[in-house]
C-alpha cells in the first residue's frame, strides 16, 4: 500500500482519510484531475452518493523525494565519519555500505529525473488540450482557459526547479568529494 501511495503522490493522511470512509461494500476511484473549479466533480460524485477527497500531488511528491535524498545523504555522511576513524578491517565494510547507499541515492536521483520528464509530458498534454479548447472559445471562457494554461506552466516551472535543485545539490557535493 505504501508503494501505491508514493506512486500516486499523496501523503499518508490522505490515505488514512480515504481508508476511514471506505467501509466494506464501498469502492474507490483514484483520478488525477486538473480542474479549474471543484463544483462539477463534487456535484457529479455527490449525486451518486460518493465523496471526493483531494490531495495536491506535486507537493507531496517533491517532499518525499527531498526527504529520501536528505536521509540517504545523512546516512552516507555518518558512514564517512565512521570510516575515517575505523580500523583497517572495518574500512572495507563501511566503504561497501557507503557504495550501496550512493547507488541508492543515484537511483533516487534518476527516478526524480525520469519523473520530471513525465511531468513535462503531462504538462505539455494538458496545455495542448486547453489551447485547443481556447482556440474555439470566446470572451471570458477563452480568458479562463488562457489563464489556466499560464497557471499550469507556472506550476510546472516551480516543480521543475524543486526537483532540479535536489539533483544539482547532489552533483555539487559529488564534485566536492572528487576534488578532495
Amino acid at each position: 500500500m505504501l508503494g501505491d501511495i508514493y506512486a500516486a503522490g499523496v501523503n499518508m493522511d490522505f490515505g488514512t482519510d480515504v481508508a476511514a470512509a471506505l467501509t466494506p461494500g464501498k469502492c474507490a476511484v483514484v483520478a488525477d484531475v486538473s480542474e479549474e473549479w471543484v463544483t462539477p466533480v463534487d456535484a457529479t460524485i455527490e449525486a451518486v452518493g460518493g465523496v471526493v477527497f483531494r490531495s495536491s500531488r506535486s507537493s507531496v511528491e517533491e517532499e518525499l523525494t527531498a526527504r529520501d535524498v536528505a536521509e540517504l545523504k545523512k546516512e552516507i555522511e555518518q558512514l564517512r565519519v565512521e570510516h575515517a576513524r575505523a580500523s583497517a578491517d572495518r574500512k572495507a565494510k563501511l566503504q561497501a555500505k557507503m557504495d550501496g547507499l550512493n547507488a541508492k541515492l543515484q537511483t533516487k536521483l534518476e527516478h526524480a529525473r525520469q519523473r520530471l520528464e513525465q511531468i513535462k509530458a503531462e504538462t505539455d498534454a494538458k496545455v495542448q488540450a486547453l489551447q485547443q479548447k481556447a482556440a474555439k472559445a470566446h470572451g471570458d471562457a477563452k480568458k479562463a482557459l488562457d489563464d489556466r494554461v499560464a497557471q499550469i506552466r507556472a506550476e510546472y516551472e516551480e516543480r521543475s526547479k524543486r526537483l532540479k535543485s535536489i539533483a544539482a545539490e547532489q552533483l555539487r557535493k559529488a564534485a566536492a568529494q572528487i576534488e578532495k
